[in-house]
């Protein structure tokens, strides 16, 4: 088998062995990355769902909907 894009590669024990380097972000990093007008439409968009939600939430209470709390 014939790997190209090996990082690094090793011999152990007369065996080649390929390493490669895998990186994934981070959703942490990927929220660094934003721009301010980014933050600002997650923020709206976050808002505006937990606000529908609410409303909902007080319209299924109008209506005698029992919900555990």
């Amino acid at each position: 088998m014939q790997i190209d894009d090996c990082t690094a590669t090793t011999v152990i024990n007369g065996v080649n062995y390929c390493v490669l380097v895998i990186h994934q972000q981070s959703w942490l990093d990927e929220l660094n990355n934003l721009t301010v007008v980014q933050v600002g439409l997650l923020l709206s968009s976050t808002a505006l769902i937990w606000y529908v939600a609410w409303g909902i939430r007080a319209a299924l209470d109008l209506l005698g909907h029992d919900h555990e709390d």
